[in-house]
């Protein structure tokens, strides 16, 4: 695409055109824009977008309540964006992409896009792709944006690499006070949402949740921890309200500036890691390593190996 074709779709989605982001969004999915020149062009354009990482078993509901969050968000005239990533099948790639329609209040509002996505069996269950449509939606003026994830495990690190504030989504009963101590994600959050509040045991999961950041040291008074209900919407305004709390001290907030300036030096890595492979694997290389038989490898050391890929 040339750089004027670019120019004209970066000024609509700028000005929030539904057509243009989606462009945007495609285009650096397949390759047919450069993610380097899209990153190039919006991040001159300073936002005061907050992005909230939203994880949690499945069926803990998160995409419920933020089918819920969403009108309580609007109220305030405030804009949302929303990328929903649903696992993708390890033989096709595809993914059911169901979040769009569990989230129904963004329809007919111009307010809110959502954007649903595979996450391409990636192990964090977060694809890089979704820190580049974060800062598209950001560009195009969201307030909010959330980043949905698939799961909780102890690969689920990504989702606090990508965004300012995360949250974990748990429901009583369902054995995730271990799922916490395994999760290993624990310490990175920020909120806690003990979800489907009506069942029983949700004040001992709230407890216990407690407990364990208290084995962490962390300080409880400043974790909180919102019991909702998407049932009868108990909780679902406090848990909104503190949202647009946090997105209007964001340049206040030092623990939130402080995670902005490691989500940029994490991304530098990224990308010079990738460069460096992308340089490291010529055709020859590739051609080398496809051609390997049985024979070639037998009583060798993979070490070697990569030494004669090497030279």
């Amino acid at each position: 695409m040339s750089s004027k074709n670019l120019e004209k779709i970066l000024k609509k989605a700028q000005a929030n055109d539904f057509i243009a982001i989606s462009e945007l969004m495609t285009g650096i999915e397949t390759g047919l824009l450069s993610r380097k020149d899209v990153s190039s062009h919006i991040l001159k354009h300073a936002s005061n977008s907050i992005k909230i990482g939203i994880t949690g078993p499945p069926g803990a509901g998160k995409s419920s309540i933020m089918n819920q969050l969403i009108p309580k968000i609007r109220e305030k005239n405030l804009s949302v964006g929303i990328i929903a990533i649903d696992p993708s099948s390890p033989i096709t790639g595809g993914s059911f992409l169901g979040d769009r329609v569990r989230i129904k209040n963004s329809v007919d509002d111009d307010k809110v896009f959502v954007r649903s996505m595979g996450s391409r069996a990636e192990l964090g269950g977060v694809t890089d792709l979704a820190e580049d449509f974060s800062d598209i939606l950001a560009f195009s003026g969201k307030d909010i944006i959330f980043v949905e994830t698939v799961g909780v495990g102890q690969s689920e690190y990504s989702v606090s690499e990508i965004t300012d504030l995360t949250t974990l989504v748990f429901v009583p009963e369902s054995g995730d006070e271990i799922q916490l101590l395994k999760a290993g994600i624990l310490e990175l959050a920020d909120i806690f949402v003990v979800n489907k509040s009506d069942r029983k045991d949700a004040n001992l999961l709230v407890r216990s949740i407690n407990n364990i950041i208290s084995a962490t040291k962390k300080d409880i008074k400043k974790i909180p921890i919102f019991k909702t209900s998407c049932k009868s919407g108990d909780g679902i305004e406090d848990f909104a309200m503190a949202i647009i709390e946090y997105h209007k001290s964001i340049q206040q907030n030092d623990h939130i500036k402080s995670r902005q300036l490691s989500r940029f030096t994490r991304r530098m890595k990224n990308i010079i890691e990738k460069d460096v492979i992308r340089e490291f694997w010529s055709k020859d290389r590739i051609k080398f390593v496809e051609n390997l038989n049985e024979e070639d490898i037998k009583f060798k050391s993979p070490y070697d190996i990569v030494d004669k890929v090497k030279k």
